[in-house]
């Protein structure tokens, strides 16, 4: 398993853009110098009328298939 941690800070506005179908996935990049594409759907549970903002840990298994996300911080 393999956890890693990163930070987003996306308005309500850019947000609409990628729900309209615009984006499939966000990119983004690790404090451990990773860089992911992760599904958009994965982070529904997250959005609020803010957009989507946290401090975000990804787990990964073995082969780098996504396994959990959670927001650690608003």
């Amino acid at each position: 398993m393999r956890r890693l941690r990163f930070h987003l800070a996306i308005s309500p506005a850019q947000l609409l853009s990628y729900y309209q179908g615009r984006h499939a996935a966000l990119s983004v990049h690790t404090e451990q110098g990773v860089r992911l594409q992760i599904g958009l759907h994965h982070f529904r549970p997250f959005v609020s009328h803010q957009g989507l903002q946290g401090y975000f840990e990804i787990t990964l298994d073995n082969d780098n298939a996504f396994q959990q996300l959670l927001r650690l911080t608003h």
